[in-house]
């Protein structure tokens, strides 16, 4: 074929790479390349590199995953079957590997997850980081706690002592917050700053004068806030959907509502 493209690309009178292209259906890069290939290279495509295949993982447990295939055996015996054997490779390439044999050679295709599945035994109680952290922070006495954590918080925090640290950090935070003393943020700063909440620390340095006045000042922004989000919400809801004037009449309906003269036909 090779030969034929460059005898056909001499006979040419407007060397247009495009017909080559068009006539053996190649791209313009294989097509460049095979018009510019020698005779010696062209001779070199008949005798190919003698390249040694690399072992792998799975090279002597293919057979044997075939054979068990084949004998009708499900795959989920043959998975522990060939770790009991000694595989130690990746789960998910022998995974891989059965799949595509029982697809590929007795086209038996696997539902996701056929192999296995993570989970925890019964007598294991399972308590994330995230519902402990949510648990030394609560202080609204109506907000409901974690029964679990709150029993086990004790050898949690006797385990793994940075819970401690935090907890007293944030609680000290909170009594400075909830204060009236703003001198007492630079103590605050001061101590924590080369801690574990190094990078809080650093927020609040950064926005030191809004943290400030929310200690000194009774006048809250949560009401403003609050609205922010609110209008961010009905904005993601309508995003492509619909024009300013719609907008408009969206976020209308969702804070005027509640108003006593509040009009629903003069939005039409």
């Amino acid at each position: 074929m090779i030969q034929k493209i460059q005898e056909r690309w001499s006979e040419l009178d407007d060397k247009k790479l495009k017909t080559i292209c068009t006539e053996f259906s190649l791209n313009q890069q294989t097509a460049q390349k095979y018009i510019n290939m020698s005779q010696e290279d062209i001779d070199c495509l008949d005798k190919p590199n003698n390249c040694k295949k690399r072992k792998t993982v799975m090279d002597d447990y293919l057979n044997i995953i075939f054979k068990m295939l084949r004998d009708k055996i499900k795959p989920a015996v043959i998975m522990p079957y060939v770790i009991k054997k000694g595989y130690n490779g990746s789960l998910n390439t022998l995974e891989t590997y059965i799949k595509l044999l029982a697809r590929n050679n007795f086209g038996i295709r696997l539902a996701p997850n056929w192999a296995y599945t993570f989970g925890y035994p019964n007598d294991v109680i399972v308590i994330k980081r995230n519902e402990i952290l949510k648990c030394i922070t609560t202080k609204n006495p109506k907000t409901k706690k974690n029964e679990t954590i709150v029993e086990y918080l004790a050898i949690i925090k006797e385990k793994y002592g940075i819970i401690s640290v935090l907890e007293q950090a944030y609680n000290e935070f909170h009594e400075i917050i909830m204060g009236d003393k703003p001198e007492k943020l630079d103590l605050y700063i001061a101590k924590y700053e080369n801690s574990v909440i190094s990078g809080f620390v650093g927020g609040i340095r950064k926005d030191i004068i809004p943290v400030r006045n929310a200690i000194i000042y009774d006048e809250s922004s949560g009401f403003v806030e609050g609205n922010n989000n609110k209008f961010k919400l009905l904005k993601r809801i309508l995003y492509g959907r619909a024009n300013l004037a719609n907008l408009f009449k969206k976020c209308y309906v969702a804070f005027k509502t509640k108003s006593v003269n509040f009009n629903l036909s003069q939005l039409f």
